[in-house]
């Protein structure tokens, strides 16, 4: 069963939590100074040792032989990068079956460790990227200095090389109009504020991805203290939002969800953004507690697998831009009806 469909502790608000390490091995270029030869090098010298990882079943996906389609569906679900989809040779990801382990070779830096869980769970996420990190620094050299710590290709990543993320929904801190401030506030703290797919991304559905910016002087544990002390001031805002529009705007706001529903229960064409803002207000009824047509569980798989590639992906072919839209809407209906397993 995918990560994803799994309930997390505050998953009306945060939809998933992710811990990502940048690791590189010692004496060799950064993947952004490396020819062919040295990246299939350091696939090879890192490819056996991920294989080999006890406890999680890592498979192999070579980037360059995938069809574009492919790259695309793996990045749609935060698998791997628009830098790595770009399938130079030597660039490849080992990920477990249930997809919430992603190790990307030759990306930014010779490994990006990534570990993703749903809801807000960073503590329980960390250790499981941490393990990971460290049956790789046994097996590996890595490049690493007493001074500045675990050596990166950018110098915002060096020092632990962390970075934490979790992927929030905030339609009530969206729809006030609070979302510059609140980034403006969350950028003076040391965080960054980025769309739905990460760096250049737009943010859709109201889903935006929050994460640390300072890598360097910081321990691990003050890092993720401070960014967990941050996501609940923001959770907390939230729901008082949230709470305060519902109870002035009741039939507004149901109006609003219900209308949603009939939309997404009855469309024949459907683009990923329009689909992705219904699905947030659905979400925000099934919190508000008077959706009950729908559970969150449904509202997750949607969200995960309605993009142009996975809806690709799931046809088994490719498909004209109108197709896509068509087949889109139709498996929305199809999951909100519960005519589809998960």
């Amino acid at each position: 069963m995918s990560w994803y469909l799994e309930a997390g502790p505050d998953s009306d608000i945060v939809l998933s939590s992710r811990i990502r390490l940048a690791r590189n091995l010692k004496g060799m270029h950064f993947p952004n100074r490396m020819d062919d030869e040295e990246r299939k090098k350091v696939l090879n010298l890192t490819s056996d040792v991920l294989l080999k990882y006890p406890g999680s079943s890592l498979m192999r996906m070579d980037i360059a032989p995938l069809p574009d389609t492919d790259r695309r569906a793996l990045i749609e679900k935060h698998l791997i990068s628009e830098d790595l989809a770009q399938g130079m040779e030597g660039q490849s990801a080992f990920i477990s079956q249930d997809e919430n382990i992603s190790v990307m070779v030759n990306e930014e830096d010779h490994l990006r460790i990534q570990v993703m869980a749903p809801g807000f769970a960073l503590e329980n996420t960390y250790k499981q990227a941490e393990k990971l990190a460290v049956y790789l620094e046994e097996k590996l050299p890595m490049a690493f200095s007493r001074k500045y710590g675990f050596l990166t290709a950018y110098p915002s990543n060096t020092g632990t090389g962390l970075r934490a993320s979790v992927m929030v929904q905030l339609p009530a801190i969206t729809m006030l109009e609070r979302m510059p401030a609140l980034t403006d506030s969350l950028s003076k703290a040391g965080y960054t504020v980025r769309g739905v797919y990460g760096e250049k991304s737009q943010p859709a559905g109201n889903i935006y991805q929050i994460s640390n910016t300072i890598t360097l002087g910081i321990s691990e544990e003050t890092t993720l203290q401070n960014f967990a002390r941050t996501i609940n001031e923001v959770i907390s805002w939230e729901r008082e939002l949230r709470s305060q529009f519902y109870e002035k705007n009741k039939d507004k706001l149901e109006d609003r969800v219900y209308r949603s529903f009939g939309e997404l229960t009855y469309a024949r064409v459907l683009k990923q953004k329009e689909a992705m803002n219904r699905l947030s207000d659905l979400r925000l009824g099934v919190a508000c507690g008077f959706l009950k047509e729908v559970d969150e569980r449904r509202l997750m798989l949607l969200l995960n697998t309605i993009g142009d590639a996975s809806v690709q992906k799931r046809c088994g072919k490719v498909l004209e831009a109108h197709e896509i839209d068509l087949k889109r809407a139709e498996f929305v209906r199809e999951a909100l009806l519960n005519k589809i397993s998960e």
